[in-house]
Protein backbone atom coordinates (compact mmCIF):
# COMPACT_ATOMS: atom_id res chain seq x y z
CA UNK A 1 0.00 0.00 0.00
CA UNK A 2 2.93 2.43 1.09
CA UNK A 3 4.66 1.77 -1.98
CA UNK A 4 1.67 2.50 -4.45
CA UNK A 5 0.96 5.35 -2.25
CA UNK A 6 4.92 6.69 -2.50
CA UNK A 7 4.55 6.38 -6.57
CA UNK A 8 1.64 8.25 -7.25
CA UNK A 9 3.43 11.23 -5.07
CA UNK A 10 5.85 11.26 -7.08
CA UNK A 11 4.21 11.65 -10.17
CA UNK A 12 2.21 14.49 -8.07
CA UNK A 13 6.10 15.59 -7.66
CA UNK A 14 7.00 15.02 -11.13
CA UNK A 15 4.13 17.10 -12.40
CA UNK A 16 4.89 19.73 -9.50
CA UNK A 17 8.09 20.79 -11.58
CA UNK A 18 5.43 22.48 -14.02
CA UNK A 19 2.50 23.16 -11.62
CA UNK A 20 1.26 22.39 -8.39
CA UNK A 21 -1.49 20.76 -8.08
CA UNK A 22 -4.46 21.54 -6.17
CA UNK A 23 -6.13 18.93 -5.19
CA UNK A 24 -5.90 15.43 -5.46
CA UNK A 25 -7.99 12.17 -5.58
CA UNK A 26 -7.08 9.45 -3.61
CA UNK A 27 -8.92 5.33 -3.46
CA UNK A 28 -9.35 3.61 -0.34
CA UNK A 29 -6.50 1.74 -1.10
CA UNK A 30 -4.33 4.51 0.16
CA UNK A 31 -3.14 4.91 3.77
CA UNK A 32 -5.26 8.08 5.19
CA UNK A 33 -3.31 9.04 6.99
CA UNK A 34 -0.23 9.69 4.71
CA UNK A 35 -3.02 11.32 2.12
CA UNK A 36 -3.77 14.16 4.34
CA UNK A 37 -0.11 14.49 5.32
CA UNK A 38 0.58 14.74 1.83
CA UNK A 39 -2.19 17.67 1.56
CA UNK A 40 -0.80 19.66 4.27
CA UNK A 41 2.86 19.38 3.82
CA UNK A 42 2.50 20.39 -0.14
CA UNK A 43 -0.01 23.30 -0.06
CA UNK A 44 -3.14 20.71 -1.69
CA UNK A 45 -6.47 22.46 -0.99
CA UNK A 46 -8.68 19.32 -1.90
CA UNK A 47 -8.74 15.85 -1.50
CA UNK A 48 -11.23 14.15 -3.38
CA UNK A 49 -12.07 10.35 -2.19
CA UNK A 50 -13.01 8.37 -5.29
CA UNK A 51 -13.54 5.18 -3.82
CA UNK A 52 -17.85 4.45 -3.86
CA UNK A 53 -18.81 3.08 -0.59
CA UNK A 54 -14.47 2.83 0.54
CA UNK A 55 -13.35 2.82 4.36
CA UNK A 56 -10.60 5.38 4.69
CA UNK A 57 -8.46 5.13 7.43
CA UNK A 58 -5.03 4.52 9.04
CA UNK A 59 -3.26 2.34 11.27
CA UNK A 60 -1.08 5.50 12.16
CA UNK A 61 -1.00 5.81 16.10
CA UNK A 62 -2.07 9.93 15.75
CA UNK A 63 -5.22 11.39 14.55
CA UNK A 64 -5.81 13.13 11.67
CA UNK A 65 -4.23 16.58 11.68
CA UNK A 66 -5.46 19.55 10.23
CA UNK A 67 -2.82 22.05 10.87
CA UNK A 68 -3.48 24.22 7.37
CA UNK A 69 -6.57 24.67 5.50
CA UNK A 70 -7.94 21.88 3.62
CA UNK A 71 -10.97 20.67 2.16
CA UNK A 72 -11.84 16.82 2.25
CA UNK A 73 -14.71 15.52 0.01
CA UNK A 74 -16.20 12.78 -1.60
CA UNK A 75 -15.51 12.96 -5.15
CA UNK A 76 -18.77 14.83 -7.21
CA UNK A 77 -21.56 12.32 -8.57
CA UNK A 78 -19.85 9.28 -6.65
CA UNK A 79 -21.98 6.41 -5.63
CA UNK A 80 -21.74 5.59 -2.24
CA UNK A 81 -20.58 7.95 0.52
CA UNK A 82 -16.83 6.94 1.42
CA UNK A 83 -16.47 6.74 5.42
CA UNK A 84 -13.34 7.73 7.33
CA UNK A 85 -12.61 6.12 10.62
CA UNK A 86 -9.15 5.60 12.15
CA UNK A 87 -7.60 2.11 13.10
CA UNK A 88 -4.67 3.13 15.41
CA UNK A 89 -2.34 0.12 16.33
CA UNK A 90 -2.12 1.41 19.72
CA UNK A 91 -6.30 1.06 20.26
CA UNK A 92 -5.67 4.65 21.66
CA UNK A 93 -6.80 7.49 19.65
CA UNK A 94 -9.46 9.41 20.47
CA UNK A 95 -10.95 11.50 17.56
CA UNK A 96 -10.86 11.24 13.84
CA UNK A 97 -9.39 14.43 12.92
CA UNK A 98 -7.45 17.10 15.12
CA UNK A 99 -8.45 20.45 13.73
CA UNK A 100 -6.69 23.60 13.61
CA UNK A 101 -6.70 25.41 10.68
CA UNK A 102 -10.01 25.63 8.11
CA UNK A 103 -11.43 22.87 7.42
CA UNK A 104 -14.45 21.56 4.80
CA UNK A 105 -15.64 17.80 5.19
CA UNK A 106 -18.58 17.16 2.55
CA UNK A 107 -20.09 13.99 1.99
CA UNK A 108 -18.41 11.37 3.93
CA UNK A 109 -19.59 9.01 6.81
CA UNK A 110 -17.06 9.55 10.07
CA UNK A 111 -17.75 5.96 12.06
CA UNK A 112 -16.41 6.18 15.26
CA UNK A 113 -17.64 1.99 15.89
CA UNK A 114 -16.20 1.22 12.47
CA UNK A 115 -15.18 -2.77 12.59
CA UNK A 116 -11.86 -1.22 11.78
CA UNK A 117 -11.73 0.91 14.49
CA UNK A 118 -11.60 0.46 18.48
CA UNK A 119 -14.11 2.87 19.29
CA UNK A 120 -13.19 6.45 18.84
CA UNK A 121 -14.70 9.38 21.45
CA UNK A 122 -14.83 11.72 18.86
CA UNK A 123 -15.28 12.64 15.05
CA UNK A 124 -14.35 16.44 14.71
CA UNK A 125 -11.87 17.90 17.83
CA UNK A 126 -10.72 21.68 17.53
CA UNK A 127 -9.09 22.52 20.61
CA UNK A 128 -6.37 20.27 22.99
CA UNK A 129 -5.49 19.60 26.34
CA UNK A 130 -3.35 21.93 28.24
CA UNK A 131 0.13 22.45 26.43
CA UNK A 132 -1.10 20.04 23.58
CA UNK A 133 -0.90 20.31 19.61
CA UNK A 134 -1.22 21.30 17.49
CA UNK A 135 -2.40 25.28 18.13
CA UNK A 136 -5.55 26.03 16.84
CA UNK A 137 -5.58 29.30 14.34
CA UNK A 138 -7.53 32.13 15.26
CA UNK A 139 -10.56 32.82 13.15
CA UNK A 140 -10.40 29.09 11.28
CA UNK A 141 -13.40 28.06 9.74
CA UNK A 142 -15.27 24.89 9.89
CA UNK A 143 -17.55 23.87 7.09
CA UNK A 144 -19.34 20.78 7.67
CA UNK A 145 -21.96 19.49 5.10
CA UNK A 146 -23.79 16.33 3.48
CA UNK A 147 -21.84 14.21 6.24
CA UNK A 148 -22.87 11.05 8.49
CA UNK A 149 -21.61 10.94 11.80
CA UNK A 150 -22.21 7.40 13.57
CA UNK A 151 -21.92 5.54 16.51
CA UNK A 152 -19.07 7.28 18.85
CA UNK A 153 -18.51 5.47 22.25
CA UNK A 154 -15.16 5.68 23.22
CA UNK A 155 -13.81 2.04 23.41
CA UNK A 156 -17.24 0.95 21.41
CA UNK A 157 -18.88 0.80 25.30
CA UNK A 158 -22.14 2.37 25.10
CA UNK A 159 -21.63 3.73 28.77
CA UNK A 160 -18.87 6.04 27.93
CA UNK A 161 -18.83 9.29 25.79
CA UNK A 162 -18.80 10.31 22.32
CA UNK A 163 -19.25 13.08 20.55
CA UNK A 164 -19.87 14.62 16.79
CA UNK A 165 -18.33 17.88 17.01
CA UNK A 166 -16.04 18.94 20.29
CA UNK A 167 -14.55 22.31 20.94
CA UNK A 168 -11.92 22.23 23.45
CA UNK A 169 -9.80 24.92 24.73
CA UNK A 170 -7.67 27.11 22.92
CA UNK A 171 -10.36 27.61 20.41
CA UNK A 172 -11.63 31.04 18.79
CA UNK A 173 -13.08 29.71 15.62
CA UNK A 174 -14.59 32.03 12.65
CA UNK A 175 -17.93 30.81 11.10
CA UNK A 176 -18.70 27.04 12.12
CA UNK A 177 -21.60 25.16 9.88
CA UNK A 178 -23.00 22.23 9.92
CA UNK A 179 -25.47 21.51 7.58
CA UNK A 180 -27.76 18.45 5.95
CA UNK A 181 -26.01 16.27 8.04
CA UNK A 182 -27.05 13.27 10.50
CA UNK A 183 -25.93 12.50 13.64
CA UNK A 184 -26.90 9.06 15.11
CA UNK A 185 -25.72 6.66 17.78
CA UNK A 186 -23.86 9.24 19.82
CA UNK A 187 -22.70 8.42 23.47
CA UNK A 188 -22.77 12.15 24.59
CA UNK A 189 -23.54 15.51 22.99
CA UNK A 190 -23.51 16.03 19.62
CA UNK A 191 -22.00 19.07 19.22
CA UNK A 192 -20.57 20.70 22.12
CA UNK A 193 -18.83 24.08 22.66
CA UNK A 194 -19.36 24.61 26.33
CA UNK A 195 -15.73 25.38 27.39
CA UNK A 196 -15.77 28.92 27.66
CA UNK A 197 -16.78 28.94 30.49
CA UNK A 198 -14.53 27.09 32.15
CA UNK A 199 -11.00 28.27 30.67
CA UNK A 200 -11.95 32.21 30.46
CA UNK A 201 -12.65 32.52 26.77
CA UNK A 202 -14.74 35.23 25.70
CA UNK A 203 -15.98 32.98 22.90
CA UNK A 204 -15.23 30.00 21.09
CA UNK A 205 -16.48 31.29 17.37
CA UNK A 206 -17.84 33.91 15.58
CA UNK A 207 -21.43 32.18 14.19
CA UNK A 208 -22.32 28.83 14.67
CA UNK A 209 -24.66 27.91 12.06
CA UNK A 210 -26.32 24.38 12.22
CA UNK A 211 -29.11 23.90 9.65
CA UNK A 212 -31.01 20.75 8.19
CA UNK A 213 -29.60 17.99 10.45
CA UNK A 214 -31.23 14.89 11.93
CA UNK A 215 -30.08 13.78 15.29
CA UNK A 216 -31.02 10.15 16.60
CA UNK A 217 -30.00 8.49 19.50
CA UNK A 218 -28.12 10.65 21.22
CA UNK A 219 -27.29 10.24 24.93
CA UNK A 220 -27.14 14.37 25.75
CA UNK A 221 -27.38 17.46 23.92
CA UNK A 222 -27.85 17.40 20.35
CA UNK A 223 -26.56 21.29 20.81
CA UNK A 224 -24.64 22.40 24.11
CA UNK A 225 -23.22 26.01 24.28
CA UNK A 226 -22.05 28.33 26.62
CA UNK A 227 -20.61 31.97 25.93
CA UNK A 228 -18.99 33.65 28.74
CA UNK A 229 -20.72 35.12 31.67
CA UNK A 230 -19.89 38.65 30.95
CA UNK A 231 -22.72 40.41 28.88
CA UNK A 232 -21.35 43.55 27.82
CA UNK A 233 -19.15 41.71 25.31
CA UNK A 234 -20.18 40.66 22.09
CA UNK A 235 -21.50 37.05 22.01
CA UNK A 236 -21.50 34.39 18.97
CA UNK A 237 -24.57 34.62 16.38
CA UNK A 238 -25.96 30.85 16.46
CA UNK A 239 -28.83 29.67 14.30
CA UNK A 240 -30.28 26.55 15.02
CA UNK A 241 -33.56 25.72 12.33
CA UNK A 242 -34.81 23.55 10.63
CA UNK A 243 -33.63 20.47 12.77
CA UNK A 244 -35.33 16.63 13.70
CA UNK A 245 -34.72 15.07 16.64
CA UNK A 246 -35.85 11.33 17.02
CA UNK A 247 -35.78 8.46 19.89
CA UNK A 248 -32.61 11.05 21.84
CA UNK A 249 -32.27 12.36 24.93
CA UNK A 250 -34.67 14.69 27.21
CA UNK A 251 -32.40 17.84 26.56
CA UNK A 252 -32.14 18.53 22.93
CA UNK A 253 -30.48 22.30 23.42
CA UNK A 254 -29.12 23.96 25.94
CA UNK A 255 -27.53 27.71 25.19
CA UNK A 256 -25.70 29.31 28.14
CA UNK A 257 -25.43 33.05 28.70
CA UNK A 258 -25.23 33.87 24.84
CA UNK A 259 -27.01 36.69 23.75
CA UNK A 260 -29.21 36.72 20.21
CA UNK A 261 -29.91 32.86 19.62
CA UNK A 262 -32.63 32.41 17.41
CA UNK A 263 -34.16 28.37 17.53
CA UNK A 264 -37.00 27.98 14.90
CA UNK A 265 -38.34 25.22 12.98
CA UNK A 266 -37.56 22.20 15.02
CA UNK A 267 -39.14 18.69 15.47
CA UNK A 268 -38.37 16.62 18.51
CA UNK A 269 -40.32 13.05 18.69
CA UNK A 270 -40.53 9.81 21.06
CA UNK A 271 -37.57 11.14 23.93
CA UNK A 272 -35.89 9.33 26.15
CA UNK A 273 -34.00 10.15 29.40
CA UNK A 274 -30.59 11.26 29.12
CA UNK A 275 -27.86 8.52 29.48
CA UNK A 276 -24.45 8.72 30.18
CA UNK A 277 -25.22 9.75 33.76
CA UNK A 278 -26.33 12.87 32.30
CA UNK A 279 -29.95 12.43 34.86
CA UNK A 280 -29.56 16.27 35.96
CA UNK A 281 -30.69 17.19 32.02
CA UNK A 282 -34.34 15.60 31.83
CA UNK A 283 -35.54 19.20 33.52
CA UNK A 284 -36.54 20.65 29.79
CA UNK A 285 -36.11 19.96 26.27
CA UNK A 286 -34.44 23.33 25.02
CA UNK A 287 -33.19 26.24 27.06
CA UNK A 288 -32.23 29.91 25.49
CA UNK A 289 -30.57 32.77 27.72
CA UNK A 290 -30.44 36.14 27.35
CA UNK A 291 -31.46 39.05 25.50
CA UNK A 292 -32.25 39.09 22.06
CA UNK A 293 -32.63 35.00 22.02
CA UNK A 294 -35.41 33.16 21.40
CA UNK A 295 -36.95 29.91 20.36
CA UNK A 296 -40.30 29.93 18.00
CA UNK A 297 -42.12 27.37 15.88
CA UNK A 298 -41.14 23.61 17.44
CA UNK A 299 -43.22 20.45 17.62
CA UNK A 300 -43.02 17.88 20.07
CA UNK A 301 -44.64 14.44 20.39
CA UNK A 302 -44.30 11.80 23.42
CA UNK A 303 -41.56 14.01 25.36
CA UNK A 304 -40.68 12.26 28.47
CA UNK A 305 -39.08 14.21 31.89
CA UNK A 306 -37.83 13.74 35.26
CA UNK A 307 -40.58 13.58 38.03
CA UNK A 308 -39.80 17.01 38.87
CA UNK A 309 -38.93 19.13 35.89
CA UNK A 310 -39.89 22.87 34.50
CA UNK A 311 -43.14 24.02 34.06
CA UNK A 312 -42.26 24.68 30.46
CA UNK A 313 -40.00 22.63 28.88
CA UNK A 314 -38.99 24.69 26.13
CA UNK A 315 -37.63 28.13 27.67
CA UNK A 316 -35.84 31.41 27.34
CA UNK A 317 -34.95 33.16 30.38
CA UNK A 318 -32.21 35.91 31.53
CA UNK A 319 -34.12 38.24 29.94
CA UNK A 320 -34.40 36.23 26.57
CA UNK A 321 -37.72 36.92 24.10
CA UNK A 322 -39.33 34.06 25.09
CA UNK A 323 -40.74 30.78 22.92
CA UNK A 324 -43.65 31.16 21.06
CA UNK A 325 -45.71 28.76 18.67
CA UNK A 326 -44.99 25.58 20.35
CA UNK A 327 -47.50 22.62 19.38
CA UNK A 328 -48.19 19.42 20.04
CA UNK A 329 -48.59 17.08 16.65
CA UNK A 330 -47.83 13.97 15.23
CA UNK A 331 -45.37 15.25 12.25
CA UNK A 332 -46.45 11.52 10.50
CA UNK A 333 -43.43 9.85 9.58
CA UNK A 334 -43.13 7.30 7.01
CA UNK A 335 -41.93 4.94 9.37
CA UNK A 336 -40.20 6.03 12.52
CA UNK A 337 -39.49 2.67 14.03
CA UNK A 338 -37.08 2.27 11.08
CA UNK A 339 -36.10 6.02 11.02
CA UNK A 340 -37.22 6.73 7.99
CA UNK A 341 -38.83 10.40 9.10
CA UNK A 342 -39.96 11.78 5.68
CA UNK A 343 -43.46 13.65 6.27
CA UNK A 344 -46.70 12.73 4.99
CA UNK A 345 -48.01 15.04 2.84
CA UNK A 346 -50.61 15.39 5.39
CA UNK A 347 -48.42 16.13 7.82
CA UNK A 348 -49.10 19.95 9.59
CA UNK A 349 -45.18 20.03 9.55
CA UNK A 350 -45.77 21.70 6.00
CA UNK A 351 -45.96 25.27 6.37
CA UNK A 352 -46.09 25.40 9.96
CA UNK A 353 -42.61 27.14 10.26
CA UNK A 354 -41.52 30.70 10.29
CA UNK A 355 -42.73 32.28 7.32
CA UNK A 356 -44.84 29.12 6.24
CA UNK A 357 -40.98 27.35 5.94
CA UNK A 358 -41.45 23.76 6.74
CA UNK A 359 -41.01 22.17 10.31
CA UNK A 360 -37.73 19.69 10.57
CA UNK A 361 -34.73 18.81 8.90
CA UNK A 362 -35.80 19.49 4.92
CA UNK A 363 -34.50 16.46 3.76
CA UNK A 364 -37.22 14.88 5.01
CA UNK A 365 -39.97 17.52 3.28
CA UNK A 366 -40.39 15.45 0.50
CA UNK A 367 -43.81 15.31 -0.47
CA UNK A 368 -46.17 17.73 -2.29
CA UNK A 369 -48.27 18.94 0.79
CA UNK A 370 -51.86 18.80 0.99
CA UNK A 371 -52.20 20.92 3.89
CA UNK A 372 -52.96 25.26 3.70
CA UNK A 373 -51.82 27.34 6.48
CA UNK A 374 -54.08 29.80 8.20
CA UNK A 375 -51.99 32.59 10.13
CA UNK A 376 -53.81 34.21 12.36
CA UNK A 377 -51.80 37.71 13.98
CA UNK A 378 -53.69 39.61 17.03
CA UNK A 379 -53.70 42.93 17.07
CA UNK A 380 -54.47 44.67 20.48
CA UNK A 381 -56.01 42.06 23.48
CA UNK A 382 -57.16 38.55 22.75
CA UNK A 383 -57.47 35.79 20.99
CA UNK A 384 -58.89 33.07 18.53
CA UNK A 385 -60.40 30.05 18.20
CA UNK A 386 -60.32 27.69 15.86
CA UNK A 387 -63.28 25.37 14.48
CA UNK A 388 -61.99 22.29 14.01
CA UNK A 389 -58.66 23.08 15.54
CA UNK A 390 -55.65 24.11 13.75
CA UNK A 391 -52.97 21.93 13.64
CA UNK A 392 -49.64 24.02 13.90
CA UNK A 393 -50.72 26.38 11.66
CA UNK A 394 -52.45 24.89 9.12
CA UNK A 395 -55.33 22.85 7.76
CA UNK A 396 -55.80 20.19 5.46
CA UNK A 397 -56.72 21.97 2.06
CA UNK A 398 -60.42 22.53 1.56
CA UNK A 399 -61.53 22.22 4.99
CA UNK A 400 -64.13 25.17 5.97
CA UNK A 401 -62.71 26.72 8.93
CA UNK A 402 -65.01 28.50 11.93
CA UNK A 403 -63.15 31.62 13.47
CA UNK A 404 -64.34 32.90 16.87
CA UNK A 405 -62.21 36.30 18.22
CA UNK A 406 -62.07 36.10 21.72
CA UNK A 407 -61.49 39.59 23.50
CA UNK A 408 -59.45 39.66 26.84
CA UNK A 409 -61.33 41.33 29.66
CA UNK A 410 -61.91 44.68 29.20
CA UNK A 411 -61.65 44.53 25.42
CA UNK A 412 -63.86 44.22 22.58
CA UNK A 413 -63.49 42.76 18.78
CA UNK A 414 -63.75 45.44 15.89
CA UNK A 415 -63.24 43.93 12.90
CA UNK A 416 -60.78 41.32 10.71
CA UNK A 417 -58.42 42.28 8.24
CA UNK A 418 -56.43 40.73 5.40
CA UNK A 419 -57.73 37.44 3.72
CA UNK A 420 -60.97 37.86 6.15
CA UNK A 421 -62.80 40.83 6.39
CA UNK A 422 -65.81 42.45 8.45
CA UNK A 423 -67.21 42.35 11.58
CA UNK A 424 -68.80 38.99 11.66
CA UNK A 425 -67.84 37.24 14.44
CA UNK A 426 -68.05 33.89 14.77
CA UNK A 427 -67.12 34.07 10.40
CA UNK A 428 -65.77 31.53 8.30
CA UNK A 429 -63.05 30.55 5.86
CA UNK A 430 -61.90 28.15 3.61
CA UNK A 431 -58.22 26.67 3.66
CA UNK A 432 -56.96 27.03 0.66
CA UNK A 433 -53.63 27.92 -0.32
CA UNK A 434 -52.29 30.54 2.29
CA UNK A 435 -54.32 32.73 4.30
CA UNK A 436 -53.63 35.37 6.27
CA UNK A 437 -56.20 37.50 8.94
CA UNK A 438 -55.72 39.65 11.44
CA UNK A 439 -58.06 40.14 14.45
CA UNK A 440 -58.11 43.62 15.98
CA UNK A 441 -59.24 44.15 19.35
CA UNK A 442 -59.38 47.49 21.18
CA UNK A 443 -60.51 48.61 25.20
CA UNK A 444 -63.58 48.49 25.51
CA UNK A 445 -64.39 52.05 26.90
CA UNK A 446 -66.83 54.29 26.43
CA UNK A 447 -67.87 58.13 27.72
CA UNK A 448 -71.27 58.41 29.17
CA UNK A 449 -71.11 61.75 28.81
CA UNK A 450 -69.00 64.23 26.96
CA UNK A 451 -70.90 67.23 27.42
CA UNK A 452 -70.50 66.58 31.48
CA UNK A 453 -67.16 67.27 32.16
CA UNK A 454 -66.01 65.70 35.84
CA UNK A 455 -64.89 68.43 38.50
CA UNK A 456 -63.22 66.09 39.95
CA UNK A 457 -61.27 62.17 39.78
CA UNK A 458 -63.38 59.15 41.08
CA UNK A 459 -63.36 55.70 40.97
CA UNK A 460 -66.97 54.36 41.51
CA UNK A 461 -67.99 51.02 43.53
CA UNK A 462 -68.21 48.54 41.06
CA UNK A 463 -71.58 47.05 39.41
CA UNK A 464 -73.37 44.62 40.27
CA UNK A 465 -70.74 43.20 43.32
CA UNK A 466 -71.28 40.79 44.46
CA UNK A 467 -70.75 39.26 40.54
CA UNK A 468 -70.51 36.24 38.40
CA UNK A 469 -68.42 36.61 35.62
CA UNK A 470 -68.88 40.41 34.95
CA UNK A 471 -69.08 43.96 36.07
CA UNK A 472 -69.18 47.18 35.38
CA UNK A 473 -66.40 49.94 36.57
CA UNK A 474 -67.03 53.36 36.30
CA UNK A 475 -64.71 56.49 36.78
CA UNK A 476 -64.25 59.99 36.19
CA UNK A 477 -60.83 61.99 34.46
CA UNK A 478 -60.79 65.34 35.40
CA UNK A 479 -57.24 66.42 33.43
CA UNK A 480 -55.97 64.45 30.29
CA UNK A 481 -53.06 61.39 31.15
CA UNK A 482 -51.69 58.64 31.33
CA UNK A 483 -54.41 56.34 33.04
CA UNK A 484 -54.42 52.66 33.97
CA UNK A 485 -56.31 50.66 35.89
CA UNK A 486 -55.39 47.21 37.21
CA UNK A 487 -57.17 44.17 38.96
CA UNK A 488 -54.98 42.70 42.06
CA UNK A 489 -55.75 39.73 44.20
CA UNK A 490 -55.51 40.04 47.89
CA UNK A 491 -52.03 38.99 47.87
CA UNK A 492 -51.56 42.22 45.75
CA UNK A 493 -50.53 40.23 42.61
CA UNK A 494 -51.17 41.79 39.51
CA UNK A 495 -53.96 39.63 37.71
CA UNK A 496 -55.63 41.72 34.98
CA UNK A 497 -54.64 45.04 33.40
CA UNK A 498 -58.02 46.66 31.99
CA UNK A 499 -56.49 50.28 31.00
CA UNK A 500 -52.90 51.77 30.05
CA UNK A 501 -53.25 54.50 28.14
CA UNK A 502 -53.46 58.13 27.73
CA UNK A 503 -56.96 59.54 28.40
CA UNK A 504 -59.04 62.48 27.68
CA UNK A 505 -61.13 64.50 30.66
CA UNK A 506 -64.86 62.43 31.02
CA UNK A 507 -66.75 59.84 32.31
CA UNK A 508 -65.92 56.09 31.21
CA UNK A 509 -66.79 52.96 32.18
CA UNK A 510 -65.68 49.72 31.36
CA UNK A 511 -66.60 46.08 31.37
CA UNK A 512 -64.50 43.04 33.39
CA UNK A 513 -64.64 39.77 32.95
CA UNK A 514 -63.44 37.42 35.21
CA UNK A 515 -64.55 34.26 33.92
CA UNK A 516 -60.65 32.46 34.26
CA UNK A 517 -60.06 33.93 38.07
CA UNK A 518 -61.58 31.81 41.19
CA UNK A 519 -64.36 33.18 43.81
CA UNK A 520 -62.69 35.71 46.40
CA UNK A 521 -61.85 39.06 46.60
CA UNK A 522 -60.09 41.19 44.37
CA UNK A 523 -59.29 45.33 44.40
CA UNK A 524 -59.63 47.35 41.43
CA UNK A 525 -56.89 50.31 41.62
CA UNK A 526 -56.57 53.05 39.20
CA UNK A 527 -54.04 55.70 38.50
CA UNK A 528 -54.73 59.23 36.49
CA UNK A 529 -51.74 62.20 36.77
CA UNK A 530 -51.87 62.16 40.76
CA UNK A 531 -54.87 60.43 41.47
CA UNK A 532 -54.73 57.22 43.25
CA UNK A 533 -57.69 55.43 44.49
CA UNK A 534 -58.29 51.51 45.26
CA UNK A 535 -61.64 49.88 45.80
CA UNK A 536 -62.69 46.14 46.81
CA UNK A 537 -64.91 43.60 44.92
CA UNK A 538 -65.97 39.91 45.10
CA UNK A 539 -66.40 37.64 42.68
CA UNK A 540 -68.93 34.78 43.74
CA UNK A 541 -69.13 31.75 41.46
Amino acid sequence: MKKLFTCLFALFLVGSIYAQPTSIDVTADYDFQQAVNYCVQNGVDTLYLTTPNGIYTTSDTLYFQITKPLVIAAKPGLEGMPTITHSDDSASVLEIFRVANDFTIDGVILDGGHGVTHGLKYAIRAGNGYNDYPLFKTGSDIIVKNCIFQNFYRDKDLEQAGHGVYFLIDVVAGTVKIENCTFKNIGDEAIRMAETEKFGVEKVVDSLIVRNCTFTNIDAECIRFYADADTSTTDAYLLFENLTVHKSATRVIYVKNNQYTQVRNIIITDARLCGNDRADRNSYSIQVQQKGSYVTNVDTMNMVYAAIHDANTINATKGAIGASDIFAFDPQYADADNLDLTLAASSPAYYSGVNNEHLGDLRWATNSPTTSPVNMVIDGNGNVEFSPERKGLTFPSGTSVTVTAVPDSGYQFIEWLGDLTGTDNPATITATGKTDITAVFELATDVDDYTSIPVEYSLNQNYPNPFNPSTTISFSIKETGFTSLVIYDVLGREVTLLLNKEMNTGNYKINFNANSLSSGIYYYQIKSNDFIETKKMMLLK
